[in-house]
């Protein structure tokens, strides 16, 4: 009765994962691709492992993002128990830069009509030039041998793979299919999953194995609050308007500390914001001679502090400021490089604020003192004792000994400090009362 027992309920299991039907992990993703956002697909593809899912499907609309990140997620993808299909999706959407490796990297690369996919070229990050870099080049020619490589073990066209790294080419929906590298078109996830059940696939190992995605069950992991702020705060600071909002926070942080120490909190907003700003410059291609303008008109500003030229620096300093803005994202794309309708009020605006904030240091440093004992000469007192010659006056709130300068003066009058020496100072009389 047992065996028979046990029996039925194997039966029965399998009957009822029988009617589930096969699960489908399903991940979307439309960020840039970045530590934070790596996370999610690492841990659905582990989740999918240890589920035992028919296939982990990555919803994917990138412009790219960290090499790095892209690298370690292409790790993942090829060493996933699980088949991989990646579909550029909806229509409208890209697969740019890192994205283009996610793609190919999958046991299944699709595209929704209207998608595009390739531009897989390194960009070259801050302090480093566009042309003749060899950093730059070494950079490039490893991503292209890693995208070689995916290609020759997926069975995708290893020319095309060539032409999206070392040309930055981009690709079609037609296109790539006809190129060899993706292998179907499909209008949405159910169109997908239809054309792909019963499909045969070769994995990245040399197994093969046959999709089997009838009725399938949609499973989509659920992400923390934790996760998201993380994943939304990577996605921040990759945005090259960001990125040179935080350059221009920075500077003016720093130099209105300069201009006025001791007020420490410009300053450690600037410190904080210049932080921020070379962490995630390294994403994005900053120019050093742009760099090198923008500090170079700052120190036309300190200039304008140090010696009269009559505005002469202060202009150098504003013409500087913004040649360096307009130069310091030299890429081709809005992808990596902010819109002049940003770059131009901002370095106009900091430019402008160095220029005040230079006019009131100038002011305060040729102001009369008025504190401490330099304050006190051309203050006005009155005589408590009188001066006879000497005697105390009241005066800048507090009771001084006194010399008149010419005569007696009676208490009560009013007279005016013409100097200061020691603990004593000379008055003169500035009103006669009877």
């Amino acid at each position: 009765m047992s065996r028979l027992v046990s029996i039925f309920l194997a039966v029965g299991l399998a009957s009822a994962a029988s009617a589930a039907g096969p699960s489908v992990r399903l991940v979307r993703f439309s960020t840039d691709i970045n530590r934070a956002s790596v996370k999610r697909i690492a841990s659905a593809i582990d989740a999918a492992d240890a589920a035992g899912d028919a296939l982990v499907l990555i919803e994917l609309d990138t412009p790219g993002g960290s090499v790095d990140a892209t690298e370690d997620i292409v790790k993942k993808m090829l060493a996933a128990k699980t088949p991989i299909a990646v579909w550029v999706g909806p229509s409208g959407a890209r697969a740019a830069s890192g994205g283009f490796y996610l793609l190919i990297a999958a046991d299944v690369a699709a595209m929704a009509p209207g998608t595009r996919t390739g531009a897989a070229s390194a960009v070259f990050g801050m302090g480093k030039s566009e042309d003749g870099d060899v950093l730059l080049k070494k950079v490039t020619n490893d991503l292209a041998a890693l995208a070689r490589s995916i290609a020759e073990h997926r069975g995708r066209d290893v020319a095309a793979c060539d032409k999206a790294v070392l040309s930055a080419e981009s690709f079609t929906d037609a296109a790539a299919v006809k190129s060899g590298l993706v292998d179907l078109v499909a209008k949405n996830r159910d169109d997908l999953l239809k054309q792909l059940d019963g499909r045969k696939i070769r994995r990245f190992d040399g197994q093969d194995a046959t999709l089997a995605l009838a009725s399938p069950t949609i499973v989509e992991p659920s992400q923390s609050n934790t996760a998201k702020v993380e994943e939304r705060i990577g996605g921040f600071l990759s945005s090259p308007t960001v990125v040179y909002l935080l350059f221009l926070i920075g500077l003016a942080g720093l130099y209105a500390e300069f201009n006025h120490p001791g007020t420490w909190v410009p300053g450690l907003v600037g410190a904080v914001a210049l932080i921020l700003f070379a962490f995630a410059a390294q994403q994005l291609p900053v120019s050093a001679i742009g760099l090198v303008l923008v500090l170079f008109g700052l120190a036309m500003f300190v200039l304008e502090l140090k010696i009269v030229s009559h505005g002469l620096f202060a202009l150098a300093g504003t013409v500087a400021v913004i040649a360096g803005s307009v130069m310091m994202f030299p890429g081709k794309t809005g992808n990596l490089k902010p819109p002049l309708l940003v770059v131009l009020p901002g370095s106009l605006t900091l430019a402008a604020f160095c220029f005040f904030a230079t006019r009131l240091a100038i002011a305060a440093r040729l102001a009369p003192l008025a504190t401490g004992v330099e304050g006190l000469k051309g203050e006005i007192g009155v005589v408590e004792q009188a001066l006879s010659p000497e005697g105390t006056v009241f005066v800048h709130g507090e009771l001084w000994k006194a010399t008149a300068a010419s005569g007696s003066v009676p208490a009560g009058a009013r007279v005016r400090v013409v100097r200061v020496r020691d603990l004593m100072v000379d008055v003169e009389r500035v009103d006669v009362t009877g």
